[in-house]
């Protein structure tokens, strides 16, 4: 009985070290870099539900307008898949001038550099009609918290937004579609001693990115992944470079998060914010009701440090 309790943990920790040596990242700056796997901010959905030892369930989650967080109800693992859902509250219930829930995924732990990846699928909003998939944001990002007693001109909150996905951004006179996904950066600086925000559309040469995809990301997988270093800020989808930035600000710890958030027209964006729409009183977001409940798929999430 020892004997085969002994060869069950020793095989249990083989297995466990072997995991975290066959996982690198799919492409990185330099192909010589060794990494090595971040437990606590990875995670392969394999378990019968969400770990909610590696992921804040309820407290700390971020602050949003235009809808309300709810994993009890809209997170779930299915067979290896972890599956964030938005919800149209039942009978268009009001909840603090909100009218949705959705699910979230906020790591415990905190990451600063180092190499980020999920293999993410979109979500489905079918409905009949130009504005087909419109409605909700599939992210990976990264964010800190806000720290306002930093000195001038020190980074207060910052933000990497691996990929957005179905935003449908209108930018320069293009409108985007289905394929387009963004890649951008977020900040709050502290400027003559007050909180100022740097937006990637004002500052589109140091913060913004935008990627065409090959088919439809709410209806197949990819791989999105993000290498932090202290001069540099690198995308990646499936293994390929799309996209670069100095790393100037985004140096505060940063929680890893996937979520879906609600867009257009079922929020307006105003005031730094996402305000919410009811969408029985709204034409547009009436319409896109029927694409409601709707679901994003992550089959993993892994972090890496560098070696040393």
């Amino acid at each position: 009985m020892w004997i085969i309790l002994v060869l069950l943990i020793t095989n249990c920790k083989a297995q466990k070290t072997a995991q975290t040596e066959v996982f690198q990242p799919l492409s990185t700056t330099n192909s010589k870099d060794s990494w090595e796997l971040v437990n606590e901010l990875s995670d392969e959905f394999n378990g019968n539900g969400v770990d909610w030892k590696k992921w804040y369930k309820t407290a700390n989650l971020p602050n949003t307008t235009g809808w309300k967080w709810d994993n009890e109800a809209n997170t779930n693992v299915n067979n290896g898949i972890a599956e964030l859902t938005m919800r149209h509250n039942v009978n268009n219930l009001n909840d603090d001038g909100t009218y949705f829930k959705s699910g979230i995924l906020k790591s415990k732990a905190t990451f600063t550099t180092g190499y980020v990846e999920a293999r993410i699928k979109g979500a489905v909003i079918d409905v009949l009609g130009s504005k087909n998939g419109w409605g909700v944001c599939p992210s990976f990002w990264l964010y800190s918290d806000f720290d306002r007693d930093v000195a001038d001109n020190e980074t207060i909150y910052c933000e990497i937004d691996v990929v957005e996905l179905q935003q449908f951004d209108w930018f320069k006179g293009h409108q985007d579609d289905i394929k387009d996904s963004d890649h951008n950066l977020h900040l709050v600086k502290k400027i003559d001693g007050k909180g100022v925000w740097f937006r990637p559309k004002k500052h589109a040469e140091a913060q913004l990115n935008k990627y065409r995809l090959n088919d439809d990301p709410s209806k197949n997988y990819h791989m999105y992944g993000c290498e932090v270093n202290t001069e540099e800020i690198i995308w990646y989808i499936d293994g390929v470079k799309i996209a670069s930035k100095p790393n100037t600000d985004w140096y505060r710890p940063m929680n890893v998060t996937a979520s879906l958030g609600l867009r257009r027209p079922f929020v307006q964006f105003s005031n730094n914010a996402n305000r919410a729409v009811n969408p029985l009183e709204n034409e547009e977001a009436k319409a896109q009701l029927s694409g409601m409940p709707t679901t994003m798929s992550i089959d993993y999430i892994r972090v890496w440090t560098k070696k040393e």
